[in-house]
């Protein structure tokens, strides 16, 4: 996991639970007036000194936030959907040591989270993995009749023994135009013993005035509020981050939420999969009848750069 996650705004009846960045790199996450610094960790166990970390939660309310931390394990499932698991001897669960446990963050304050990994056992090498979940307390309400409402981001943490290897290959790469989104398919087989993840840019061409794939760059600045992607590119943003963990082949989407008129396009790719540089261009053509997502973001907020910013809700509890 690039690692944890926004809060998100609550909805009524429901338990929000976002296991943000898991493996992503984003930005601080901030949702429901709560910051959430940094959104991951990669920590190499071997090293006694950078075992003890710290996370950083700000209120950025102006009424007061209760909130407990909780650890679980997890995987990925094969929807890319985060899923807790039970822990095992050698789950990196079983080895974190956090203080405080619960506390009442006041408006404006802020609270810092503290974590150390003391393995019980000695752990096997390769990658270890855990959430450490910052979680709203439900407030106790005798006069509501409905479901109590709490918000949850997830800080993801990577442990590391011995000898890692990350290897990562690209199988393939299509774009599906038959279903309701259009999506760019990244088939991806990770060999090693610690995930990989693809890193980089896209941008979609229309096909007529696409200048190949050895003449296109990565787009300045994408990353900044209010950046303009410049004609005749009809759309770029930011690969999918999504982990494929160790010993496992997954299929990584990137939908395409910019309307796209009829017609034949490209998807130019100019990024990474753990080292290994991905430049490709892949041809497409978006039928008159294709159901079409109406994103009203079409400039600053690429479809890509909100996938980077969470992952699917992970729907668990401990």
């Amino acid at each position: 996991m690039n690692y944890f996650i926004p809060l998100f705004k609550k909805s009524t009846g429901i338990v929000l639970g976002l296991i943000g960045s898991l493996a992503l790199g984003i930005v601080p996450a901030k949702a429901i007036n709560i910051g959430v610094t940094p959104p991951r960790f990669h920590i190499d166990m071997s090293k006694n000194t950078t075992r003890s970390q710290s996370i950083r939660v700000l209120n950025l309310d102006s009424k007061p936030v209760e909130l407990k931390i909780s650890v679980q394990s997890w995987v990925m499932n094969e929807q890319n959907q985060l899923q807790a698991v039970s822990p095992q001897e050698q789950s990196l669960e079983q080895w974190i040591v956090f203080t405080p446990s619960k506390f009442i963050v006041p408006p404006g304050g802020a609270q810092t989270i503290r974590f150390t990994i003391r393995p019980r056992v000695k752990p096997q090498a390769g990658e270890h993995r855990a959430v450490l979940y910052i979680e709203e307390v439900a407030k106790q309400n005798p006069a509501s009749k409905g479901v109590d409402i709490v918000a949850k981001v997830g800080v993801a943490i990577y442990g590391y023994v011995g000898d890692i290897k990350r290897i990562g290959v690209l199988n393939a790469v299509k774009v599906d135009t038959k279903k309701d989104t259009l999506n760019a398919v990244f088939d991806i087989s990770s060999q090693g013993n610690a995930s990989v993840r693809l890193n980089g840019q896209y941008a979609i061409w229309p096909a007529a005035k696409y200048p190949g794939a050895e003449a296109t760059k990565p787009i300045a600045n994408l990353d900044k509020p209010g950046a303009k992607v410049n004609e005749p590119v009809a759309d770029a943003g930011f690969l999918p981050a999504t982990p494929v963990l160790p010993a496992s082949r997954r299929q990584v989407l990137l939908p395409i939420t910019k309307k796209l008129s009829p017609g034949n396009y490209v998807l130019d790719i100019n990024g990474e999969l753990n080292g290994v540089a991905i430049k490709k261009n892949i041809p497409f053509t978006v039928p008159i009848n294709a159901p079409l997502a109406n994103n009203t973001n079409t400039q600053t907020q690429p479809a890509s750069q909100k996938l980077r910013n969470s992952l699917k809700n992970p729907q668990h509890r401990r």
